[in-house]
């Protein structure tokens, strides 16, 4: 029991000097067989001081346990050791494996949304074993915004094949002094992953698993075949054009093809993980294994992992030797990319394909129907999920080995070897196909790739901790190498066999090619932390890196940080107020970081071979080499500035927690590319130079609160997060950098240039629908017409620049794909034997360009339109939305403000509810614990958004391993591109936990 009499369940009970041990109950009671009567026990629980009882023949204890200060000190994960909480200066998030219900999120990400302030994650799709886009405080480059991740000590590309129930915690590094330890790596932020070790004592079995099944959240509503051909004459007669031959009789087309339904299902996904761990006195381990298994709600997409890891260390004497082994094994079956038409993928394409069309052919080569006549050449969704097969096998390794020795008491020299590697095999098998008139593949086409990257990293630190009197020493100093190498090769043929997927038996389209690249990164580091009393804290961190990314009179960048904190509740003064003001902590601290994530050898000009020419009457061939792409030499890091100030307050005795942080975080130096002239013969990539400042301001808060009502525990939580983005100065100082294409055919939607966050949108603004020739003719400009090709019905336009026409000049700015604040709020909780759980996370103040209604609703183009189109304006129907007119002379359905949406939503992530199994019942099958529960995730979305989802899942392709990434870019972000969607599934769980 604790101090107030109250029962501790899962205390620790170890006979001393051995491994046999048990825990205790919920009702804080335990029973131990002992091989000695005179044995010594050795008790233990989080928040209370370790407690020995000598047994002395007794075979009935009460053991009263006592709390420990020193344990309620929250130890943090900084890089290269950890720290007291109370010591901390620099701006840390931390979340515990208990604080999260990850048993419904294939990834560790996607169990983060929402849960830390100042950490925006987004989807980047709800393809099986998709991931996702993390955003440490707002964007502050134009290239590569992805944190660092660091596991066990070691970089990894991405975390998303790790096993959720596998990690012990997640430290997130967010301010420049508390980063500034992995220098040039960090000015994304740095998120330090610790796996789960075993402890002393405590040997045991566990065993999850569950077993749900997903289904779409949202389909979008189009047109079945009777209101498509409706709408579709209306566009012809409309243009004086005639109808299309498969429209001339609408009421008796009925349904048709609804193509959604052809291709999404109820996907099953199951998930199982064994593990095992303990230890004695001197070594700890813990082992785990797992397999997932993620159908598709799309149907052919699949998903599936093996997971095998190793934790442990080793202690004797002065020497502590340890490891992590993490091995992993995935598969994906993903999306045909699309075969070239204006649909895209087959999520795409489902939307757009009309109708009227059949799903089978069996006369036809591959055996599908497609469309055929004078429409847009729509791919049909079917035939593309059955004819291309790309699948992706994937196998990595990440290896930690570490050994420690004391020197002195207070000296620890530490050497730290990591590896990994990952070895990628893409293969893309195309069937034979004629699908309609307007997609033939004559022959059976194979794409394979292999491709390896590894890391290598060696570590050498001398750590100090010396205590005199009030005065506390941290000392670090160190030297670490890194070599990064990748190794790609690619082949592709023609005209195989049917049946036979080997490259040696094509015949036709013989290609193949190859790319190697290599860097290195060389740093020396260190780190002093000088603590009064327990109150005044100062941290001053160095570190000098030099990248082989850059050329050798810009290869080494300086990275320094310094913060201070004030531990104001260990004041004498402040004593009287302790008994509300539990916590009170004040922090500054001001650093500078890098940014070295660019492509390799950038300062290095192109040059192609085998540019061979013919000269002289003889036409003799000589070989010769061209240069293709210019670089600038003097091209040096990304430097990241960032001022913070923060506090963390604790009341009533730290039941209520509350940590806020206010920042400015300035991106100088940013790395962009400047367009030069074709006329150069540089018809490669354009050359890098530093040309660019961002600038972040933000302000952050996380609230918790904790509180036990008789046998009722809760506990509350919630952040937010508020960052204004900015671009101080690009380029020139006028250069503008256009992105975010929202449709196959559309203009682009989003301007990047100084004055405005990244990515803003920039758009032709629209002002209602002219209701009259009246209003046609009044919208002029000294007589001119500005919309000369406008009729009644049409869009009018806002001639913004005041120059009589409308042209992409005309754009204005329209909003911002970033939020005004993001937010999360949820609770844990439990009652008896019973538990519930609950997270809803959101954003306001963002925008969305929805491309799906720049298609659907543009009724300019031969494919299947939105049922909005049903309003379409007409003389006895004067509405607000336009009229229906193939070709679209006034260019109706431009890029424009009309399909610009809000984004903001707020979404219910998870809700689990779960039931634990008495003691009395488990105690016969010699079980310790075993606890049922159903979960749901994605369970709603309040949001006026009218796409699939307004957080995006959007993602460009594959990586060189063949692996989906989140995509578009930076400067995409907020535009819903249909062609490579993949919609966000809703899943329900049903589960179980047991130890033994």
């Amino acid at each position: 029991m604790g101090p107030n009499k109250e029962a501790i369940p899962g205390a620790t009970v170890v006979v001393k000097g051995s491994t046999l041990g048990t825990a205790t109950d919920a009702d804080g009671n335990f029973s131990l067989t002992l091989p000695d009567g005179n044995a010594t026990l050795v008790i233990s629980s989080i928040g209370f001081a370790n407690q020995e009882v000598a047994v002395n023949g007794r075979t009935d204890l009460t053991v009263t346990l006592q709390n420990d200060a020193k344990a309620l000190d929250e130890v943090v994960v900084v890089g290269y050791g950890t720290q007291r909480r109370q010591d901390v200066t620099g701006s840390i998030a931390t979340v515990k494996a208990e604080d999260l219900r990850t048993q419904g999120t294939n990834t560790v990400q996607k169990s983060l949304q929402g849960r830390v302030a100042g950490v925006q994650i987004e989807s980047s799709g709800g393809n099986p074993g998709s991931g996702v886009r993390v955003i440490v405080r707002g964007a502050g480059s134009l290239n590569n915004n992805d944190p660092l991740y660091i596991v066990d000590g070691v970089q990894v590309d991405n975390i998303n094949n790790l096993q959720p129930t596998d990690i012990a915690s997640f430290d997130i590094l967010k301010d420049a002094s508390a980063a500034a330890i992995y220098g040039s790596r960090a000015a994304n932020g740095v998120v330090l992953i610790t796996t789960k070790g075993g402890k002393k004592g405590e040997n045991r079995i566990d065993f999850n698993a569950y077993y749900g099944v997903q289904q779409i959240a949202k389909k979008i509503d189009v047109l079945n075949a009777s209101e498509w051909a409706s709408v579709s004459n209306a566009a012809h007669d409309n243009a004086g054009l005639p109808r299309l031959d498969i429209a001339q009789n609408p009421e008796s087309l009925g349904a048709g093809t609804d193509w959604q339904k052809e291709i999404y299902r109820t996907a099953p996904m199951q998930n199982y993980t064994l593990g095992a761990s303990g230890g004695g006195e001197n070594f700890t381990y813990n082992l785990s294994g797992g397999y997932l298994d993620q159908q598709g709600i799309v149907k052919k997409t699949d998903y599936d992992r093996y997971n095998l890891r190793l934790k442990s260390d080793f202690t004797k004497g002065r020497i502590r030797i340890g490891e992590t082994i993490i091995l992993t094994r995935e598969y994906w079956r993903t999306m045909a990319g699309g075969w070239g038409g204006q649909g895209g993928g087959p999520v795409g394409s489902a939307l757009k394909m009309i109708p009227v069309f059949e799903v089978y052919d069996p006369t036809a080569v591959g055996g599908y129907g497609g469309a055929y006549g004078p429409v847009v050449n729509i791919a049909s969704p079917v035939a593309q999920l059955n004819l291309e097969v790309p699948e992706t096998r994937t196998t990595s390794a990440i290896l930690n080995g570490y050994a420690e020795v004391s020197i002195v008491d207070a000296l620890k020299y530490r050497l730290n070897l990591g590896y990994t590697n990952t070895f990628g095999a893409h293969n893309a098998y195309v069937f034979p196909y004629k699908v309609g008139a307007l997609f033939n593949n004559a022959d059976a086409d194979l794409y394979q790739s292999r491709s390896q990257k590894e890391y290598f990293l060696q570590e050498h630190t001398l750590s100090y901790n010396k205590e005199i009197g009030k005065h506390n020493f941290n000392g670090l100093v160190g030297f670490t190498y890194q070599n990064t190498k990748f190794d790609l090769q690619s082949g592709s043929k023609s005209g195989m066999p049917g049946g036979i997927q080997v490259l040696d038996a094509g015949t036709t389209n013989i290609a193949s090619g190859g790319f190697q690249s290599e860097s290195a990164l060389v740093s020396y580091l260190g780190r002093l932390v000088y603590s009064y009393g327990d109150r005044y804290v100062v941290t001053g961190t160095f570190r000098r890196d030099g990248s082989s990314r850059f050329s050798p009179d810009y290869r080494y960048g300086n990275f320094p940080g310094v913060a201070v904190a004030w531990n104001v509740v260990n004041e004498s003064f402040f004593q009287p107020l302790q008994s509300v003001v539990s916590n009170l902590k004040l922090r500054a601290s001001y650093g500078v970081l890098g940014n070295q994530e660019l492509t390799d050898y950038p300062y290095e000009p192109i040059i192609t071979s085998n540019a061979n020419y013919v000269v002289g009457q003889t036409q003799q061939l000589w070989p010769g080499a061209i240069q293709t792409a210019f670089t600038t030499r003097n091209i040096r890091w990304e430097t990241s500035k960032t001022t913070n100030i923060g506090a963390d307050l604790g009341f009533f005795e730290n039941k209520l927690g509350l940590s806020t942080d206010y920042f400015i975080r300035e991106n100088s130096d940013i790395l962009l590319r400047v367009p030069i002239p074709l006329t150069t013969g540089a018809s490669g990539s354009a050359p890098y130079i530093n040309a660019g400042q961002i600038t972040n301001k933000g302000l952050e808060a996380a609230l918790t609160y904790n509180n036990k009502v008789g046998e009722f525990n809760y506990q509350i939580t919630g952040t937010f997060t508020a960052i204004d983005n900015n671009v101080d100065f690009l380029g020139t100082g006028t250069q503008q950098i256009s992105g975010g294409q929202p449709t196959h055919h559309g203009q682009s939607a989003t301007i990047t240039q100084a004055g405005g966050p990244i990515g803003a949108f920039y758009l032709i603004k629209s002002a209602g629908v002219f209701q009259s020739q009246e209003e046609v003719d009044a919208h002029s400009v000294e007589g001119r017409l500005i919309q000369p090709g406008a009729k009644p019905g049409d869009v009018r336009f806002v001639d913004y620049n005041g120059d009589g026409t409308i042209s992409q000049d005309d754009r204005q700015y329209c909003g911002s794909p970033n939020p005004k604040f993001s937010y999360g709020f949820g609770s844990n909780s439990s009652w008896k034997n019973f538990d519930l759980s609950f997270f809803f996370q959101g954003t306001y103040g963002n925008k969305i360009y929805n491309g799906l209604r720049e298609d659907l609703e543009g009724m300019n183009l031969e494919f299947n339109y939105s049922p909005a189109t049903l309003n379409a304006w007409t003389p006895d129907n004067p509405s607000n939305f336009p009229r229906a007119v193939i070709n679209d002379p006034n260019l109706n359905s431009r890029t424009s403000d009309r399909f610009l949406e809000s984004g903001s939503y707020l979404r219910m992530r998870t809700l689990q509810l779960g039931y634990t199994l008495p003691k009395g019942v488990l105690s016969v099958a010699k079980i310790n614990s075993c606890r049922f529960y159903v979960s749901f995730d994605n369970l709603f979305t309040v949001t006026n958004y009218s796409g699939f989802s307004p957080d995006l899942g959007r993602y460009n392709g594959t990586d060189r391993d063949g692996r989906q990434v989140a995509g578009g870019g930076i400067l995409d972000r907020g535009v819903d591109f249909p062609h490579v969607a993949y919609p966000l599934s809703r899943t329900s769980l049903l589960g179980v936990q047991v130890s033994f």
